[in-house]
């Protein structure tokens, strides 16, 4: 039975073994999965840190280069006799964009699967059904209202540390005024009894 192994995170195949690390032994079928669904699982692992596209471009070069070793196979985790998933429209939607604006960002992915394009514009719908669909997602609220929950909570605690600052301050400057009236006393009293 052949060792099955892969560079990013994908759906376990029957007899995969996630503690082989990659690539495994010669021989091994090394597994792929798609930028969109790849995308998601970060997302909901919360492991985006901006590199996204060029952590898959990173994946597959590696997964092109063992395959033209000759030592491993490389397949998609759904199979070769499966239909691949379908993407999620609103992500597809952004995707094309990128693609549009840099034609070679999936490109190692593309010698993989070539037909991933296609997958991605037979997903679009009308712009209407991706608004709805993105209204409707479960993460619409969370994804908008917490970051500006976080960010009130957060301005709101920056004004009452600056107000704590405030009343220090205030309570410093009171304390030299006090300070300097006594002096001002002092070398008066002093200057009255010299005379």
């Amino acid at each position: 039975m052949p060792i099955w192994s892969s560079p990013f995170p994908c759906s376990s195949p029957p007899g995969w073994d996630p503690c082989v690390p990659f690539p495994g032994p010669e021989g091994s079928i090394l597994l792929f999965d798609s930028p969109d669904r790849l995308m998601l699982t970060w997302s909901r692992q919360n492991q985006c840190d901006g590199r996204e596209i060029e952590r898959i471009q990173e994946g597959c070069l590696q997964l092109l280069n063992l395959r033209d070793a000759g030592q491993h196979k490389v397949q998609p985790c759904w199979g070769t006799e499966a239909p691949a998933p379908r993407p999620d429209g609103i992500l597809a939607s952004i995707l094309l964009m990128v693609l549009q604006a840099s034609p070679d960002v999936f490109e190692p992915y593309l010698k993989l699967d070539p037909h991933y394009i296609h997958r991605l514009i037979r997903t679009q719908h009308s712009p209407r059904h991706l608004l709805r669909q993105y209204l409707q997602s479960r993460h619409f609220g969370q994804e908008n209202d917490q970051p500006v929950q976080k960010q009130l909570q957060a301005a709101l605690n920056e004004i009452k540390q600056r107000q704590n600052e405030q009343i220090r301050i205030e309570a410093l400057i009171e304390q030299h005024n006090d300070q300097q009236r006594r002096t001002r006393r002092l070398i008066t009293n002093f200057i009255k009894s010299q005379s």
